[in-house]
C-alpha cells in the first residue's frame, strides 16, 4: 500500500486552511502460552490515519482507518467541517519543519518473524518449568509500527521500527511466582533461557513465603518495579500539561532539589537502548528534556499546544491526535545508572526486601506523586545483605518523590522495560531504597 501517495493525495485538495496526516501503522504477532504449552497465535495489522484540519485557527480531528481516496478525501471534509463548527480558536498553530535526525530501528527479521521462530523460542524458554512440574505463562510477540506525518506545512517525517517483547510468569506447586521479561528491537538479541531462568528461580525461592508486618523497609526494586514508580511519577507530573493544569509535583519547585544527588531522569527518544522514536506525532524532532540532573528538578516535555500558552518550543513530546488529552507526554524516559553491583546493592540492606515489581499502580495524591499498588511475583526478605526467602505480598502507599529521594545507591546495569505502567518505554537500573513504606498485606484468593 503506497500510503505516502494517499497523504499527498489528500494535501492537494487543501480543503482547510491548513492538515496535518498522521498515519501509524501497527504489526503484532503473538504467540501465547500456559502451562508450558503454546494454545494461541493471533496476528493483527491495521493503518489508522489521523486527520487534523484548521480553519481560521480553530481544529477538528477525525481518525479512519479507510485507506482508499474516496474515504480520506471524506474524513478530511469532516475534520474541515468540525473545524468550522469550533467556537473559539485552538490557541496554536501546526509547527513549521523542522529537521529531524535519521536513526535506525528497523529489523526486517523481526517485522517478519515465522510462528514457527517464535514457537522454538517459546519451547528453549519453557523447558526448565516443564522439568519441575512449574507452570510457566506468557506470550512472545514479534513486529513493530510505522508513522507517517505530513502536513501543509511542509512537515514529511516517517519512522519504522521493529519490535519483540516477551513476558512471563512462572508458577510453582505451592503458589510462589516469579516474573521476567525481554523487550528490544532485533529478535535475534533474545535469548529465552536467560528471561525464563530468572523467573523461575524467583518461583522455587517464593514456594515457601511468610507475612511480613507493614511498615517501612529498605527495599531494593528491580527494574520493572523501577520502571513503574518513574511510569507512575511521569504520568502526574512530566507533562508541561500538568504544569499548566497545577497538578504536577513541580509546580513552584522547578530548580531545586527535590530528589538524591544520585538520580538522574530525562526522556530521550534517540538512546541507542530504548525504542527510538525520533520525532513525536507532530512531525517535531525529540530533544532530551531532564526531569531531575543529579536530584534537581529541572523540566517537563511540550507539545505544540503547551508551547504556545508557556511561550516556549516544543520538544517533541505530542502524542497522536486521538490522545490529545494526555499529550504531551515521556515515551522514553532514561534513568542513568550508577556504580553498584547487584551485589552490592543487596550487601548494604541490614533488613529489608527485595521486590521483583508491581501492579495495580494508582494514583493518590499528584501534587506529593503519591501512589498506592501492590507487590506481584516475587518479593524476598533481605537480612544482613543476603536473600533469606520469600514473604507474601503486600500493598504499598508511597510518594514516589519520597522514594527516590532515599535512593542510597543505583545499578550500574540496566533493563528496557515496556510492560508495566506509563507510556512507551523506560530503560532503567534496579536502586536501593531507604524508608519505603508497606501499608498492607494482600490476601491470596
Amino acid at each position: 500500500m503506497n500510503v505516502e501517495g494517499l497523504l499527498e493525495g489528500v494535501l492537494k485538495e487543501r480543503i482547510a486552511d491548513d492538515l496535518e496526516l498522521v498515519a501509524i501503522r501497527n504489526r503484532e504477532e503473538l504467540t501465547r502460552f500456559t502451562d508450558c504449552q503454546i494454545h494461541q497465535n493471533v496476528a493483527a495489522v491495521d493503518t489508522t490515519v489521523h486527520i487534523r484540519a484548521w480553519v481560521e485557527g480553530k481544529t477538528g480531528v477525525v481518525t479512519t482507518n479507510d485507506l482508499t481516496a474516496q474515504g480520506l478525501a471524506r474524513a478530511a471534509r469532516d475534520a474541515a467541517a468540525m473545524a468550522r463548527a469550533q467556537t473559539r480558536p485552538a490557541g496554536f498553530s501546526p509547527p513549521a519543519p523542522r529537521p529531524v535526525p535519521t536513526v535506525s530501528a528497523w529489523d526486517e527479521a523481526t517485522w517478519n518473524a515465522h510462528p514457527d521462530e517464535r514457537a522454538e523460542l517459546v519451547a528453549r524458554a519453557v523447558k526448565g518449568a516443564a522439568a519441575l512440574g512449574f507452570n510457566a505463562s506468557g506470550s512472545l510477540s514479534t513486529g513493530g509500527s510505522e508513522l507517517w506525518v505530513r502536513t501543509t506545512r511542509g512537515v514529511d517525517a516517517h519512522h519504522r521500527i521493529s519490535a519483540v517483547r516477551f513476558v512471563t510468569v512462572v508458577m510453582g506447586k505451592s503458589g510462589g511466582s516469579g516474573y521476567a521479561e525481554f523487550s528490544g528491537t532485533k529478535l535475534a538479541d533474545f535469548v529465552p533461557e536467560e528471561a525464563a531462568d530468572r523467573a523461575l528461580a524467583k518461583a522455587r525461592l517464593s514456594e515457601v513465603r511468610v507475612p511480613l508486618e507493614p511498615g517501612a523497609y529498605t527495599v531494593v526494586l528491580e527494574e520493572p518495579a523501577m520502571a513503574t514508580l518513574l511510569g507512575m511519577l511521569s504520568s502526574m507530573g512530566f507533562s508541561a500539561r500538568a504544569l499548566l493544569e497545577k497538578r504536577s509535583f513541580f509546580v513552584g519547585k522547578l530548580g531545586q532539589k527535590l530528589v538524591s544527588e544520585g538520580v538522574t531522569v530525562y526522556d530521550d527518544g534517540l538512546h541507542p537502548q530504548t525504542t527510538m522514536m525520533p520525532f513525536d506525532f507532530e512531525g517535531v524532532p525529540k530533544t532530551r528534556v531532564y526531569f531531575f540532573r543529579a536530584g534537581v528538578a529541572e523540566g517537563v516535555v511540550h507539545d505544540s499546544r503547551t508551547a504556545a500558552l508557556m511561550n516556549t518550543v516544543s520538544t517533541g513530546h505530542a502524542l497522536p491526535p486521538s490522545a490529545a488529552g494526555w499529550s504531551p507526554m515521556p515515551m522514553h524516559l532514561v534513568m542513568e545508572p550508577g556504580e553498584a553491583t547487584d551485589e552490592a546493592l543487596l550487601a548494604g540492606v541490614g533488613r529489608g526486601l527485595l521486590v521483583t515489581r508491581f501492579h495495580y499502580a494508582r494514583t493518590v495524591d499528584p501534587m506529593r506523586g503519591v501512589i498506592t499498588m501492590m507487590t506481584r511475583d516475587g518479593v524476598f526478605l533481605i537480612e544482613e545483605g543476603k536473600i533469606k526467602g520469600a514473604v507474601e505480598d503486600m500493598r504499598v502507599t508511597e510518594s514516589g518523590l519520597r522514594a527516590l529521594a532515599n535512593v542510597e545507591a543505583v545499578g550500574r546495569t540496566r533493563q528496557l522495560i515496556t510492560h508495566g505502567e506509563g507510556v512507551g518505554a523506560v530503560l532503567v537500573p534496579k536502586a536501593r531504597i531507604a524508608q519505603f513504606t508497606f501499608t498492607g498485606r494482600t490476601e491470596r484468593m
